[in-house]
C-alpha cells in the first residue's frame, strides 16, 4: 500500500487473485524456512565431519559421507516436515529459467521451472556447510589419529613414571 497514491476502492474479483507474475510463497515464512534449514544443513554437515575424522575416512569417502549425509537428511526433511510437497517449503523450487535459448514450457515467456534446485536448496549443499564438514573433519582426524592424539591421550607411564 502506497500512503502517497490514491485511495483504493473496494477490492474486486480481479484484485484478489494472484498475478501469474506473483509468487504464491509469504515471504517472512519463507525466511523462516531458509533459517532452519541453513541451521539442520551447517549441523549435519558438522556432526558428519566430525563423524569422518573420528572413523579414519580419507579423500573420497569423507566427501562421500558428506554426500550421503545430505542427502539422507534432506529426504528425512522432505518427508517429515514438507509432506512430501518441496514447492511449497522451499523457495529454490520456484526458480524459473528464462533466456532466447528457454522461452519457457509450451511455447510461452514465462521460463522453466527448475526443480531439482530446491532439492539442492534443501540438502545445503553450500559453501559455508562444505567448510565446516572440512574443519570438523581435519579437526577430528587430526585430534584421534593424527600425531597430536598420541600426546591428548595419557598412558600409564606419563602418570607414574
Amino acid at each position: 500500500m502506497n500512503p502517497l497514491g490514491p485511495p483504493a476502492g473496494p477490492p474486486t474479483a480481479s484484485s484478489s487473485q494472484f498475478s501469474p507474475t506473483s509468487s504464491p510463497l509469504h515471504p517472512p515464512s519463507v525466511a523462516h524456512n531458509v533459517r532452519i534449514l541453513s541451521s539442520l544443513a551447517t549441523l549435519s554437515a558438522c556432526f558428519s565431519g566430525l563423524t569422518a575424522g573420528i572413523l579414519g575416512l580419507t579423500n573420497l569417502s569423507g566427501f562421500l559421507l558428506y554426500l550421503t549425509t545430505s542427502f539422507l537428511s534432506a529426504i528425512t526433511i522432505y518427508a517429515l516436515k514438507c509432506k512430501f510437497d518441496l514447492a511449497r517449503y522451499v523457495p529454490q523450487a520456484h526458480t524459473v529459467i528464462t533466456g532466447p535459448g528457454n522461452p519457457g514450457a509450451g511455447g510461452g515467456s514465462g521460463g522453466d521451472v527448475k526443480r531439482w534446485k530446491g532439492w539442492l536448496g534443501l540438502m545445503g549443499l553450500g559453501q559455508e556447510n562444505l567448510l565446516g564438514f572440512l574443519l570438523f573433519w581435519i579437526g577430528g582426524y587430526a585430534l584421534i589419529h593424527g600425531e597430536f592424539g598420541d600426546h591428548l591421550l595419557l598412558s600409564s607411564s606419563s602418570v607414574f613414571p
